[in-house]
């Protein structure tokens, strides 16, 4: 019997072949594979139509990925301004911004590392940057320009694709959802890529509904778990925004017995934090919600999963949750779930391990390896119900 405690449990081999390099065109007419108990069946995705119904409603994660990453090219080079106003010129640099903070303020990848000193200014085609802090990962780099952040990396910089896909330019535009609206992630939720503007209007005609919310993809969303025992794994932080009557929507859903469709591990991870953060407004006095007071939730949970970071403003919530799906995990709110095929020993594999059981994902994995099935963020689909 396996020990689904344990990283290995978690590792499977994968052909290199079947890692898709480039989206399918259409998007909505690459593999499906249908899961429902222990039956499987091979579907293509616009079929999903014929399994979606009134009754459901998608929960989306509509945050939309920015072009957050520069490299010197033959166009491109990094001059850098010292104190003193020495400037030295870098042929072979990069940054790779990662998570708006404050006032022009971004967590930023660079490399390479030494050249990257604090108090240093970097010119790069005319917009200039400042190294103000360094931490043990990354640096904090100010933008000291006037023109906003988001155009000058629609002008100058890439979006930053999956480390298994080899980059090129007109890779980019199938890398973002159809209904991406909000600035700022660094990956795609790519459950979403699946879903063309003809399939949700097919949709919408079934009245099938939606509900969107935010959480913008950080970097390490591609990290493999690296302890032994995955209960000692620290998972990486997530900024959520949501509508703040979600709570009122969900509940006059779940009283109706509507089924709440997660699209992808992002919208999932965003649905099963809010028993969380509700445990912990409730605290303040801020909110009143029949069906979450219902849920069966611990404080020490709350303390672990929800920062207390949390702002409430123009009728948003913002929060960071670092929630932790594996198995033996209670899913509260999420009845069914659209996802991709996830990377080995990820994070990502242990939750649709926690939602499908151990035994059902290997089977689904296998035949999907058996069948040709294409793996990760350009890959095929999988709903598990």
């Amino acid at each position: 019997m396996k020990d689904l405690l344990n990283l290995d449990s978690y590792d499977y081999n994968l052909p290199k072949e079947l890692i898709a390099q480039t989206a399918f065109d259409p998007a909505d007419e690459c593999k499906l594979l249908y899961c429902k108990n222990w039956e499987i069946k091979d579907l293509i995705f616009k079929n999903i139509k014929n399994l979606i119904w009134e009754n459901d409603f998608l929960f989306l994660n509509n945050s939309k990925v920015i072009k957050a990453r520069i490299r010197t090219d033959e166009n491109i080079v990094f001059n850098f301004i010292s104190q003193d106003d020495k400037l030295s010129v870098c042929n072979k640099c990069e940054m790779f911004f990662l998570k708006d903070l404050w006032q022009n303020e971004f967590e930023a990848l660079v490399y390479p590392w030494k050249k990257f000193k604090v108090w240093k200014q970097v010119d790069i085609s005319g917009y200039r940057f400042e190294i103000v802090w360094n931490t043990e990962e990354w640096r904090i780099i100010k933008y000291l320009w006037k023109e906003s952040i988001i155009e000058v990396f629609d002008k100058l910089w890439s979006m930053p694709l999956p480390p298994y896909i080899e980059y090129k330019k007109d890779k980019e535009a199938a890398y973002q959802p159809v209904f991406a609206q909000t600035s700022w992630s660094v990956a795609a939720p790519t459950a979403s890529l699946h879903f063309t503007e003809d399939l949700l209007k097919r949709l919408e005609k079934k009245w099938v509904k939606k509900l969107y919310s935010t959480l913008h993809i950080w970097l390490g969303t591609f990290k493999v778990v690296d302890v032994q025992n995955i209960k000692d794994y620290e998972i990486h932080s997530e900024t959520v925004q949501i509508p703040i009557d979600m709570f009122k929507q969900i509940w006059e859903l779940k009283e109706k017995w509507k089924n709440l469709i997660a699209v992808w591990t992002t919208a999932t991870r965003i649905l099963e934090s809010l028993p969380y953060l509700y445990k912990k407004l409730e605290k303040t006095n801020k909110l009143q919600n029949n069906y979450f007071n219902s849920l069966d939730v611990l404080d020490s949970d709350v303390e672990k999963f929800i920062s207390w970071d949390i702002l409430i403003e123009n009728w948003i919530i913002s929060f960071d949750t670092k929630l932790f799906i594996y198995p033996w995990f209670k899913y509260k709110l999420v009845d069914k779930l659209i996802t991709n095929f996830h990377l080995p020993k990820s994070s990502l594999l242990m939750l649709v391990v926690a939602f499908m059981w151990y035994e059902n994902m290997m089977k689904a994995y296998e035949h999907a390896i058996k069948n040709k099935y294409r793996f990760f963020s350009f890959g095929d689909a999988m709903m598990i119900e």
